[in-house]
């Protein structure tokens, strides 16, 4: 059985998990930062906090994984960092010898620091990270996703893991 948790500050990568979700008819868990609010200003501190690689309140504080055989994390890139919300759901969690699979969007180029970061992060909770991809999403729609996503899951040997 397997869980997909993503934090989504935009639609894609929403859309992107629900694809996921779908396809391995996996349980899913969107993450909400509770301190993140909406306006340009707001925007230049969540960015902020993210590059500061800092922690937020989540809502869920934390998932129990008795039951799953994979996680899959998966956040937007935020100016190449981590999102608070994941980086604090990942620090509140135990990963204990769970196969995970991490992945992230993002509209430019510079998206393998957050995959590192996630890494990093989960590793620190006990985490056997099995897989990782990127997703870019510049002026792609969603039919575009949709099929971006489906060539990218068969490589991703994610059936190994359920």
């Amino acid at each position: 059985m397997s869980m997909v948790i993503v934090y989504s500050s935009g639609k894609k990568i929403k859309y992107i998990s629900h694809i996921i979700n779908e396809r391995y008819e996996s349980d899913i868990i969107e993450v909400k930062d509770l301190n993140r609010k909406k306006g340009f200003l707001n925007n230049l501190k969540s960015n902020y906090t993210a590059f500061s690689n800092s922690y937020t309140s989540i809502t869920p504080e934390n998932v129990d994984f008795t039951d799953y055989n994979l996680i899959m994390l998966g956040c937007p890139s935020t100016l190449g960092n981590i999102s608070p919300a994941l980086n604090t759901l990942i620090a509140n969690c135990d990963f204990k010898d769970k196969n995970v699979i991490i992945f992230t969007t993002t509209n430019g180029t510079n998206a393998t620091n957050v995959l590192k970061q996630i890494k990093k992060a989960a590793d620190d909770k006990g985490a056997n990270v099995v897989n990782s991809f990127i997703i870019r999403t510049h002026n792609k729609s969603e039919q575009e996703l949709l099929i971006n996503t489906v060539k990218l899951l068969p490589q991703l040997d994610i059936d190994l893991y359920l």
